[in-house]
């Protein structure tokens, strides 16, 4: 996380440098905004699993400890189920049944699917989006199973021991 913060940092003073010099690197722009995306997908991945997520606590305030738990649990449990769901969607995005069954030709697999995933190029940096995008998948995955151990703790009551927030 610190090395895509401080990549973004970086590639945002070398485009303010490079545009004040007049040759501005326009591959700079995109290649900020993939690394800041992939900082927030990871990020969020991250805090599923430390609880650190924005919340709004207006019912824990008023509810007794046996309902917050539940509360809690109904909580992990739609989280896990959100994170299910974004494997499945980019499992079907992603779409590797088909990918195999056309032997891993990207034009036999656009044409036949109408899904460009594999052929459409980043703008100015060149390279495949599909590699980009993979951060949906990987944050799928792992919030998942952020989200199952958080859910797996509240219901036995047993808890690990979180790394701490530097």
């Amino acid at each position: 996380m610190m090395i895509l913060a401080a990549s973004v940092t970086g590639l945002i003073l070398l485009n303010v440098v490079t545009r004040s010099l007049d040759y501005a690197l326009y591959w700079v722009d995109e290649l900020a905004i993939y690394a800041m995306i992939w900082m927030v997908m990871i990020g969020a991945s991250m805090m599923v699993r430390l609880r650190k997520g924005i919340a709004v606590t207006l019912l824990d305030g008023v509810l007794a400890a046996s309902m917050r738990k539940g509360l809690s649990t109904m909580v992990d449990l739609v989280v896990f189920l959100f994170a299910a769901s974004l494997i499945w969607l980019s499992f079907l995005w992603y779409d590797p049944v088909s990918l195999i069954r056309f032997g891993f030709d990207f034009q036999a697999f656009s044409a036949e699917t109408f899904n460009f995933i594999y052929e459409e190029p980043t703008t100015t940096l060149g390279i495949r989006k599909y590699w980009v995008w993979l951060v949906m998948p990987i944050t799928a995955v792992t919030m998942a199973l952020h989200a199952l151990v958080n859910l797996l703790e509240k219901v036995t009551g047993r808890t690990a021991a979180l790394p701490e927030m530097v």
